[in-house]
């Protein structure tokens, strides 16, 4: 799964550690998360404000290093959760096969809830599926909400408003998949997300 901004120095980095973390408090510490920017420049620190909130959070950001959004990121069958529907217009851009795989974080929070509430989903290909399908026939009206905003250079009530976003979100994907990570009546977390191609390999009966 790739979390996806502009610049790989706040929101897609705050992103990618606080889902980690949550995981890890459910149990989930296998799942292959990782951040990119589609305009990031290599190797700089996660802003002030972003390392500061982290602390604050419980985690850190101080190892972490900016990186550009490339092609060779984005497998067939990639999650990518995007900070706006801007980032998640370039990713398209870029991969338009993975449509199906393609959010903004916020979007995704509210349609996997919805999806677990209505559906019994009890595998993450099979949540990948309901979501997308869920997101054809979404009528959500103010679709800026689906934007996590960018707090750099921005007062204190911006800030606020981009932890309030973020944490929220972060807190309904948890909800929605921590168990979807998790094998019934075992102690193993299995590395995931899978593909669609990978689950039905893993599932498939040996002759």
């Amino acid at each position: 799964m790739i979390v996806v901004c502009t610049a790989n120095a706040i929101r897609s980095p705050f992103v990618e550690n606080l889902l980690r973390q949550r995981l890890a408090e459910k149990g989930v510490e296998r799942v292959e998360l990782e951040s990119a920017g589609t305009a990031a420049r290599t190797g700089l620190r996660a802003e002030p404000g972003a390392r500061s909130l982290a602390l604050a959070m419980g985690f850190s950001l101080e190892e972490h290093r900016t990186r550009p959004l490339g092609d060779r990121m984005l497998r067939s069958g990639t999650v990518v959760l995007c900070a706006e529907r801007v980032h998640r217009r370039v990713v398209l851009g870029m991969r338009p096969d993975l449509v199906a795989t393609v959010f903004t974080v916020r979007e995704f929070a509210r349609l996997a809830g919805a999806a677990r509430s209505t559906s019994a989903v009890a595998t993450w290909p099979a949540l990948l599926s309901a979501v997308s399908r869920a997101r054809v026939l979404d009528r959500h009206v103010d679709r800026s909400e689906d934007d996590i905003v960018d707090p750099i250079g921005q007062g204190h009530a911006v800030w606020a408003d981009f932890e309030r976003s973020a944490t929220s979100a972060v807190d309904a994907i948890v909800e929605a998949t921590s168990d979807l990570f998790i094998p019934s009546g075992t102690g193993h977390v299995p590395v995931g997300p899978m593909t669609r191609r990978e689950y039905r390999e893993s599932t498939r009966t040996p002759r």
